[in-house]
């Protein structure tokens, strides 16, 4: 983007989202980069149909060498290195003036370290802005402050959190750290970076794996719409359209 771009854009309302996930090791069938990649192909796909600014991702972030070491591509990036980084994100976000952004996140689930980190960099960032306002500011009509919807300015959210259950399918959209919900996702998304014959290289799968070889790329595409879907009916608020239409 140029300035000029982005300055229309903070003028308009149009949302920013940062896909958010780490670099681990998905098995030998997949690439390291499973959970970014994921959240960037929501991002990308999403941004085809509804105006909105994709940010550069969050690609590295703890992992705690669950599922293996750097000699496997695993990287277990220090928390305190990550929460930093996503607060300073953050920041410069802001002070380009976007007032509202999207963390669409893809690793270890709502409890998990990434989500911790990334909630505590929002947290920091809100409270700092806030107090620039003065005390007493929640006295205010909503309509006054700088930013009105200021406890939703901020969102950490995953790639089904707007979707409408019930899904292609029963049931929740399947996950899954490499198996199969993971593994139909990215062969929907990137199918040339999957290769299925090489869970045979593996003497005994571990109980996350054991599934992957029903992932099936139909299905992958079917939840990569469903989760896209969900995506831009939350983009699609609130932004002003370009003058002259559009």
């Amino acid at each position: 983007m140029r300035p000029e771009q982005v300055q229309d854009a903070v003028r308009r309302n149009v949302p920013v989202v940062i896909p958010a996930g780490c670099v681990e090791y998905h098995g030998p069938h997949l690439p390291i980069g499973t959970d970014f990649l994921i959240a960037n192909s929501v991002c990308v796909e999403a941004e085809k149909r509804v105006e909105c600014v994709v940010a550069p991702p969050l690609a590295l972030a703890p992992t705690m060498a669950w599922a293996a070491g750097p000699e496997e591509g695993e990287v277990d990036f220090d928390p305190e290195a990550f929460f930093v980084y996503a607060r300073e994100t953050l920041r410069r976000l802001a002070a380009m003036g976007f007032r509202r952004i999207y963390l669409l996140q893809h690793h270890q689930g709502p409890d998990g370290l990434e989500v911790l980190c990334l909630k505590r960099a929002a947290g920091e960032v809100v409270r700092e802005t806030v107090h620039q306002w003065g005390a007493g500011w929640g006295r205010r009509p909503p309509e006054e402050l700088p930013i009105p919807n200021i406890f939703g300015w901020i969102q950490v959210a995953y790639i089904d959190s707007f979707s409408r259950y019930p899904g292609p399918y029963p049931g929740q959209i399947p996950i899954g750290h490499a198996g199969k919900g993971e593994t139909q996702l990215i062969m929907a998304a990137l199918p040339d970076t999957v290769r299925l014959e090489a869970l045979d290289t593996l003497e005994r799968l571990p109980q996350w794996l054991e599934d992957a070889t029903a992932a099936d790329a139909e299905e992958g595409r079917r939840w990569l719409e469903f989760c896209v879907l969900g995506w831009v009916g939350e983009l699609a608020r609130g932004a002003v359209p370009p003058a002259g239409g559009g």
